[in-house]
């Protein structure tokens, strides 16, 4: 009887800790990797407008006495989109190997992309939209 009771208690106590561990996941990645508060669980999706749509993705080519921005093609909307939720190192690496192989308009090869995640951020009493980066990655590009 006891063990069935035991049993019983610790089945309850799963959905519980499986949420515990998924919020606290959530709010590691958000804090330490820019993860979006709509992603990774949503537990700080109704505290923010930094939504993983309403982020932007810039890109630059760099080359010497060259830097010219990268316009993400739409075959690259999900990795961009990917690299907005949680910039990452991996994704946003992921992103700059797929546009350094887009040619470019310059003479040589690029040395390097940079990758800017950027959000939204509203001054409290103004409500005055400004941008900020979330995240900012030069990929140094291979042979140069």
């Amino acid at each position: 009887m006891i063990k069935h009771l035991c049993s019983k208690a610790c089945l309850r106590c799963i959905p519980v800790l499986l949420l515990t561990v998924v919020a606290l996941t959530q709010l590691y990645l958000a804090h330490s990797y820019g993860l979006s508060p709509w992603s990774g669980g949503g537990f700080g999706m109704f505290s923010t407008s930094d939504a993983p749509r309403r982020r932007h993705v810039h890109a630059y080519s760099i080359s010497p006495g060259v830097r010219r921005e990268i316009v993400i093609p739409d075959y690259l909307r999900d990795t961009a989109l990917r690299a907005a939720a949680l910039p990452t190192e991996t994704y946003l690496t992921r992103l700059a190997a797929e546009l350094s192989k887009i040619p470019s308009p310059e003479h040589g090869a690029a040395c390097s992309i940079i990758i800017q995640v950027w959000k939204t951020e509203y001054d409290p009493a103004a409500l005055i939209p400004s941008g900020s980066v979330v995240r900012s990655l030069e990929v140094p590009l291979e042979g140069n």
